[in-house]
């Protein structure tokens, strides 16, 4: 594992604000309309979880057994499966074959040259408890998002608004068998095979394969009650394309919900953890950096004027001699009593 432990970076994206979505009415997905979004501070994976990682934790918790394990199955794209392999697991629906883990294209199929690609058929709770494992957690929605376009501006991709070759993995040509590979890969590619993605340095949010998130999802003009439970994928795939001519339109913005069951060989995750350290430093630091109001100047008081004492009384002779004291003669004070 040794070689692969640069896929375990993440990076810090700090507290702020950023126009979440995109302003495109005729989108049915839920990412219309365009809105302004706060968020905390928090950490997140620069690369989707690799193929290395998940057999490292798989190799830790050796008795732990997947989500497609226990159905026996998961999602493959049929053009990627073997003759053999489809007449022996062959299934009733379309482009479906049977599934083992870490065998991305199903029984015979291994990682072989595949370590950093990331890694696949993952259900939602598989890469929960994988990131708990890691003591970290899946990211929101709003946190995937905010960390792929990497600035406030609400753009197409997170490097821009202009379309740029050779930036991540989508499918090229006819679908389901006529793929061009014009990028270089037929299926998944490693998570680093392409420039980073943003100015933040951070890879493969577009692309290669949808990324869960911990984020409810709820289709449209359906009361939530009466919908059943659904995450949030975002990202698009390797089957997926920028003008979506084929199955889904790729760009920041967009997002589809899934079931908590659901694994796919287009479908992978990446990591985040709160970071809101960096919250309360930025906060102190905004307290230092305001201006201090001008001291109020003080007040002072002219002190109330004691009352008069009464005039002691005076003797007979108009002299004062004061209150008559312990021991001393009123008109002669140097006799005795």
């Amino acid at each position: 594992m040794q070689d692969y432990k640069k896929y375990k970076a993440m990076r810090v994206v700090s507290s702020g604000e950023f126009y979440m979505g995109i302003n495109d009415p005729k989108s049915q997905t839920g990412e219309h309309p365009l809105r302004k979004i706060k968020y905390k501070s928090f950490y997140i994976d620069s690369y989707p979880v690799t193929n290395a990682e998940y057999w490292e934790f798989r190799r830790m918790k050796w008795r732990y057994r997947a989500t497609s394990e226990k159905k026996g199955w998961s999602w493959v794209l049929s053009s990627f499966v073997p003759d053999d392999v489809k007449e022996k697991f062959a299934s009733p629906v379309s482009d479906v074959t049977n599934y083992l883990p870490l065998q991305p294209f199903g029984p015979g199929s291994d990682l072989h040259e595949k370590w950093n690609h990331p890694v696949t058929h993952v259900s939602y709770d598989d890469a929960r408890i994988y990131c708990n494992y890691r003591g970290h957690r899946l990211p929101t929605e709003i946190e995937w998002e905010a960390a792929a376009r990497g600035t406030g501006v609400a753009e197409d991709y997170p490097w821009g608004n202009m379309w740029e070759k050779f930036r991540m993995n989508e499918w090229q040509g006819g679908f389901p068998e006529g793929n061009l590979k014009l990028d270089g890969y037929e299926s998944t590619s490693p998570v680093d095979a392409y420039y980073p993605q943003n100015h933040n340095y951070m890879y493969d949010f577009l692309g290669n394969v949808w990324e869960w998130t911990g984020t409810q999802y709820y289709e449209r003009m359906i009361p939530d009650d009466l919908q059943p439970q659904m995450l949030v994928l975002k990202g698009g795939s390797y089957i997926d394309s920028r003008d979506g001519s084929v199955n889904m339109k790729i760009r920041t913005s967009q997002r589809k919900g899934e079931e908590p069951d659901h694994t796919a060989g287009n479908v992978g995750f990446r990591c985040a953890m709160n970071a809101h350290h960096f919250d309360i430093g930025d906060a102190q630091q905004q307290r230092k950096s305001e201006p201090k109001e001008p001291a109020k100047p003080k007040v002072y008081r002219t002190p109330k004027a004691k009352p008069k004492e009464k005039e002691a009384e005076k003797n007979e002779d108009g002299k004062n001699f004061g209150p008559p004291q312990m021991g001393v003669h009123p008109k002669n004070p140097h006799q005795e009593l």
